[in-house]
């Protein structure tokens, strides 16, 4: 495990109406905390998986099929 803290540039509403992402560590989708998208942009979590991950500022809203998988640790690592 790599203690590198990813960012996620995709979030997603599930079923139940709680956000997800994919986690860039294991690629398993997972749930954040946070009511609106407005709430998680910019916010650090840890997966089940032990990885971190922040939500970019700038991420984009996907319909929830279409999280798309994590690139690896950038090139400079």
């Amino acid at each position: 495990m790599t203690d590198y803290i990813y960012d996620v540039h995709q979030v997603a509403r599930d079923c139940d109406m709680s956000i997800i992402c994919r986690c860039p560590h294991c690629q398993q989708v997972i749930g954040i905390e946070g009511t609106e998208f407005s709430d998680v942009r910019g916010e650090q979590y840890k997966c089940r998986c032990g990885g971190w991950l922040e939500v970019s500022s700038s991420a984009q809203r996907v319909n929830p099929d279409h999280l798309s998988s994590n690139k690896g640790i950038p090139d400079d690592e």
